[in-house]
């Protein structure tokens, strides 16, 4: 299927004839690296690392694996792009694309609708004086779902008010979490996996992350755009949007942790107010779309050597 896929991208580069060729993703990013240069042309590649696959997994000898033929490819990639400046140190660590040009474009949030936390949470039949926490992601090891439970399970033996977890999304790990919710009597809402996560933010007081690696961490970007702080582990680029204790809160990947952090919230509503008000701050300065584009727009210049007013 690879070789399939590599015969169709490098048929379809031929009759566009690219300026540049910009991969994403792992596997697309070998496959389409190596498409473009097979044709000999003077085509810049670049490609974006969403994070990376370093730590946390594969086992060590896949990981030297991945470092090796990154390396490999060096030789051809004109630009690399990452999401956070921690994703580039830590693959320059590992001597890849030590020479090359780098960029940090972090990504960007398109204009969503915005309703009221109130309807919202009428829609999700959760009650409004219920304190609600959100989780967004895969249910796979690397993010850790599982915290998230545990987490929700030491709250609830703290307070007294309602505390509602919603999960949103699908993976190997998601029976085995419903399980857990069940066995624990823990109110969750595991709605699956979603195209659009607005209402399940917007319904919310904090998104929780729970996550082992991380590359930037999206969600606590689109949490941000809803005025929603994030409860997140120290990992990856997170700290390049959470201000600790400004519009957002670091924690150690403990459930006491956690759960101590997001029970001081519930009983601090204005500071649960203004971290979410920093938070969409944030987001607005930093995060968004209009930011995103401009930014590749200025890289793809630069890469075929065009002046910074170019209309190209």
């Amino acid at each position: 299927s690879d070789f399939s896929t590599f015969r169709e991208l490098r048929k379809i580069l031929k009759k566009i004839q690219p300026d540049i060729v910009h991969t994403h993703t792992s596997k697309a990013g070998v496959i389409g690296r190596i498409a473009a240069k097979s044709l000999g042309k003077n085509i810049k590649i670049a490609h974006t690392f969403h994070g990376h696959h370093l730590y946390g997994y594969f086992p060590r000898i896949i990981v030297r694996a991945i470092i090796l033929l990154e390396r490999v490819l060096a030789n051809f990639t004109d630009l690399y792009v990452s999401d956070s400046s921690q994703v580039m140190s830590d693959l320059k660590t590992k001597k890849i694309g030590v020479t090359k040009k780098w960029e940090v474009i972090a990504p960007g949030i398109r204009s969503m609708i915005c309703t009221s936390q109130v309807e919202a949470r009428h829609n999700l039949n959760i009650e409004e004086n219920s304190f609600v926490i959100c989780w967004i992601g895969r249910f796979t090891e690397i993010k850790n779902p599982i915290l998230a439970l545990k987490s929700l399970l030491q709250i609830s033996k703290q307070t007294s008010i309602p505390v509602r977890l919603i999960m949103v999304g699908d993976g190997e790990l998601l029976a085995g979490c419903i399980d857990f919710a069940d066995r624990n009597n823990l109110q969750v809402l595991f709605p699956g996996w979603k195209p659009d996560i607005s209402n399940y933010l917007e319904a919310s007081d904090v998104l929780l992350m729970t996550s082992v690696n991380e590359g930037f961490g999206l969600v606590i970007a689109e949490a941000g755009y809803f005025s929603v702080p994030a409860v997140s582990t120290d990992v990856g680029g997170v700290r390049e949007f959470v201000n600790d204790g400004k519009n957002g809160f670091l924690v150690d990947p403990t459930e006491f942790h956690i759960a101590s952090k997001i029970i001081e919230l519930i009983g601090k509503p204005d500071l649960l107010i203004k971290s979410g008000e920093e938070a969409r701050k944030t987001t607005s300065k930093n995060f968004t779309a209009e930011i995103f584009v401009k930014k590749h727009r200025i890289a793809y210049k630069q890469l075929i050597c065009l002046p910074p007013k170019s209309n190209y």
